[in-house]
């Protein structure tokens, strides 16, 4: 019996929902499909028709409750003990997905299966930066020598997500996945790593990815002043640890000063076509340094 949660936001996944509940039927053991569209503006007609499906739970809510609440939320609603998180904008690519994380479940609590991309890239240099980034950033699924978590597809044991939710402290975009995971494993609760990825079909225009990474950075930078990450290891978070090094070394001034040359450069590059990495990683560090400068000039100020 296993409870199959996807929080829909602005993407038609009407045909993810009805693969889903194909290959659940067919294992012949008691399942359901619960979707909370979290307040969308776009596709609503088109996965309304998700009602339709057997076993299958539509809800739209009025009130974008954001990634870390609507998980929670679908937490809340399930009725079954292994639960299988799936984000609206996955395509399956196996057969036997579902079953592979049951076989998978019986031994673990939480089993992640891991994230790819389309091999040719994309059509639209739009959308070039997204693809790019994540075909070769994103850590490839490869039977538990994968080490970082994506809340975008895994199974977990209900009692285990109950009793560590996703953090809601996390409003804004970015980074409620590195602090789940982390404090798993503070908890002593090991991540399964498995081969059964799903495809990442959302990819964002070159701008808006720009504009996430900008927001998540953000979002890094709080969490890490207001003491969250307090006892977690953050080894995990590349940035945050580049960050600390420059500092440990008083070169984080330094390079908060060339944040708008990179600033400058990335928008060059990056925003028409041209994707670049190194220079998306310089603009990242240089941001990270440049936040943390202005936010300690008005602390200081005040």
């Amino acid at each position: 019996m296993f409870s199959i949660l996807i929080p829909v936001y602005n993407f038609p996944c009407f045909d993810l929902v009805r693969e889903l509940a194909a290959q659940a039927s067919a294992i012949n053991v008691p399942f359901e499909i619960i979707c909370i569209d979290d307040a969308s503006s776009l596709y609503k007609e088109e996965n309304q028709a998700i009602q339709n499906l057997s076993n299958v739970s539509y809800t739209e809510l009025t009130e974008n409750r954001g990634r870390s609440r609507i998980r929670n939320l679908l937490v809340s609603q399930a009725q079954y003990e292994t639960l299988l998180f799936l984000d609206c904008d996955s395509k399956i690519v196996k057969t036997d997905y579902i079953q592979r994380y049951l076989y998978e479940m019986r031994q673990y609590n939480i089993v992640s299966g891991g994230t790819l991309y389309d091999f040719l890239p994309p059509a639209n240099p739009a959308y070039s930066l997204h693809w790019k980034s994540g075909s070769q950033r994103e850590p490839k699924p490869d039977n538990n020598q994968q080490k970082t978590f994506t809340s975008n597809n895994f199974a977990i044991n209900k009692t285990i997500i109950e009793k560590y939710p996703f953090n809601e402290k996390v409003v804004r975009y970015g980074h409620e996945d590195s602090l789940f995971q982390m404090e798993l494993e503070k908890q002593g609760v090991n991540i399964r790593f498995i081969d059964n990825p799903v495809v990442h079909l959302g990819l964002e225009t070159n701008i808006r990815f720009i504009e996430k990474t900008q927001e998540s950075i953000m979002n890094l930078y709080d969490l890490y002043v207001s003491g969250t990450f307090d006892g977690l290891d953050t080894g995990k978070i590349r940035l945050l640890q580049t960050y600390i090094r420059l500092k440990k070394w008083r070169l984080d001034g330094l390079f908060s000063l060339f944040f708008p040359m990179m600033n400058l450069l990335n928008r060059k590059t990056n925003t028409r076509g041209h994707s670049n990495l190194l220079v998306l990683d310089l603009y990242k560090i240089t941001l990270f340094a440049q936040i943390a400068r202005t936010k300690q000039k008005k602390s200081q100020k005040i």
